[in-house]
């Protein structure tokens, strides 16, 4: 079946290139003798008109044949002017053209259905909030947003959608918060977002997010009244004062106007499994426990006077021989500050650390109550991203457990004008992506290794096919994509080459010599072979690792 969905993606893709130029070849007048997909022996076929349709042996291009195109070509007395030859040069190149811009415009009906099969969408549910963001003490997680200065959103795609077209515009948000409509004002800010192959793009933020932290704690001190419970840090609260409890700003709710009654818990705590199997797969279970707590009184929230915060900034796992370990960071730490500055989030204390240029830092944790500051000098790790491309960074050896959840997914309210929006920029960063690859291969900042051939495109095609109809469809345009830009390469034999000949006899005012395209073709073909010799090579290193090294050593 692998090859059945291969053989149907590439001669789908030579179908719809090879039809760019029988359609403008046709719409010219050109004479179309033959039209194949396939190349070699010819497996059956039909004539129409004046045109030889044919499906061949080998399913891995084809083409379309037309009158003149070739100079040995015979134009008997009817055909006059109908030949390719014949035609203005700016027929001549649009009809050339027109197979590589067929590939660069199927994408967009392709992606258009893959997209319109979204149908579930994240509501325009705040999940989190991020620390000094914009939206920092104007949003809070579990708000709604209903509406964008008076047009309602649904979704938090519609959300994203103004607000990353609105830097250093105020916003003005009609939210829901506990059941009451508040207003809002927030102004997104100029952030760069980084994509495939490091490139970016300036859109704006108001640093929130969909996803919700689960309800696991982090014990703030031993001396704490949920210490005092036995709850410790990274245990999961399913439950307090007799409600569900799923994410962490459900206990918030539930422990807020807590003013020192007791509360009673229930969670549940990992516990590793040791022994045979489970030291290879480090499998662990939960454990189900009830305590009760009771929040020291006062003022003020009742989650902090219980001493539960949560487990975001606990430091989980510390990778053995890292910078962290070796100035005693352990498991259970809890992050203060970085350099002298608060830290409140994890992922921006290790944005922070991957994007500076300073090599030591003064980190701050606690252990139980004792502060403890170290000198961290972070080492740098080298290799290539899944593109091929090289990258030199610091290494982190650290991670925290913090798992995150979002709220149920809505009907996606406007799936047309969605699908038709999307497909559109999915096509647009396809190609930016295949262009800014092959600028980087040229530069040398691009691995060659990064090149794929059949043997990548048939594994895609077995991935993408398993996925379903929609991953296939997308594997499809991408493929698409890569073959149109791939025609438009400057190489005698492929359509950019025969532009190329056309640019210059627009400049010249006359045709390439006929030695001259021949020689051109042959540098061409070597050209063209090379580059099928390195990707068959990638393929195989990429595939059967094993055997080439052995076949290298001997």
């Amino acid at each position: 079946m692998t090859f059945f969905w291969f053989v149907l993606l590439v001669g789908v893709l030579i179908f719809v290139h090879e039809l760019g130029h029988f359609v403008w070849a046709k719409v010219f007048g050109v004479k179309v003798l033959r039209f194949s997909l396939g190349f070699g022996p010819r497996l059956f076929g039909f004539t129409r008109g004046e045109t030889e349709y044919v499906i061949a042996a080998i399913p891995l291009g084809g083409y379309v044949r037309l009158l003149g195109e070739h100079p040995g070509d015979v134009v008997s007395k009817k055909d006059e002017g109908r030949s390719f030859a014949e035609q203005p040069l700016w027929r001549r190149m649009i009809i050339v053209l027109a197979g590589p811009v067929m590939n660069l415009a199927f994408p967009l009906l392709l992606y258009f259905v893959v997209f319109l099969g979204e149908h579930d969408m994240s509501p325009a549910v705040i999940g989190t909030v991020l620390p000094d963001a914009p939206a920092d003490g104007h949003l809070q997680p579990g708000d709604r947003v209903l509406a964008v200065d008076g047009v309602e959103v649904r979704t938090f795609y519609e959300l994203m959608q103004r607000v990353e077209g609105s830097i250093g515009v105020p916003l003005e948000l009609t939210v829901e918060r506990r059941r009451q409509q508040v207003e809002a004002t927030v102004t997104p800010v100029r952030a760069v977002e980084t994509r495939a192959l490091g490139m970016t793009r300036e859109v704006g933020r108001i640093g929130v997010s969909t996803r919700s932290p689960l309800a696991v704690i982090g014990i703030i001190s031993p001396a704490s009244p949920a210490a005092a419970a036995r709850l410790r840090s990274f245990d999961r609260v399913i439950a307090a004062g007799g409600r569900p409890i799923e994410r962490f700003a459900d206990l918030v709710q539930v422990l807020e106007p807590n003013r020192g009654g007791t509360v009673p818990i229930t969670y549940v705590r990992p516990r590793r499994i040791t022994g045979g199997l489970a030291d290879v797969l480090e499998l662990s279970f939960y454990e189900p426990h009830v305590a009760t707590l009771t929040p020291e009184p006062g003022p003020g929230s009742g989650i902090v006077r219980a001493g539960i915060e949560s487990s975001d900034l606990y430091v989980s796992e510390v990778r053995a021989g890292s910078p962290e370990a070796a100035i005693g960071l352990r498991p259970g730490d809890r992050l203060l500050e970085l350099d002298g500055q608060p830290i409140r989030l994890f992922a921006s204390f290790i944005e922070t650390l991957q994007t500076s240029d300073r090599t030591e830092h003064e980190l701050t944790f606690r252990r139980a109550d004792q502060v403890i500051s170290r000198r961290l000098a972070l080492t740098r790790e080298q290799g290539e991203t899944e593109y091929g491309e090289r990258f030199d960074r610091f290494a982190i050896g650290i991670s925290h457990w913090a798992p995150t959840t979002t709220e149920e997914p809505v009907t996606n309210p406007s799936p047309l004008s969605y699908a038709a929006r999307e497909s559109i920029a999915a096509t647009w960063d396809m190609i930016e992506l295949t262009v800014t690859s092959v600028v980087r291969l040229v530069q040398g900042r691009l691995s060659v290794r990064s090149l794929g051939g059949p043997l990548s495109i048939l594994e895609g095609t077995q991935t993408a096919a398993s996925g379903g109809p929609l991953d296939y469809l997308a594997f499809m345009a991408f493929i698409s994509i890569n073959l149109g830009l791939l025609n438009l390469l400057p190489i005698p034999l492929l359509d950019g080459g025969h532009l190329l000949f056309f640019l210059i006899e627009a400049i010249s005012r006359r045709p390439l010599e006929a030695r001259a395209r021949e020689i051109a073709s042959l540098v061409g073909f070597g050209v063209l072979v090379l580059l099928m010799v390195l990707a068959f090579k990638n393929d195989v290193e990429r595939r059967w690792p094993d055997i080439v090294e052995t076949f290298e050593a001997d």
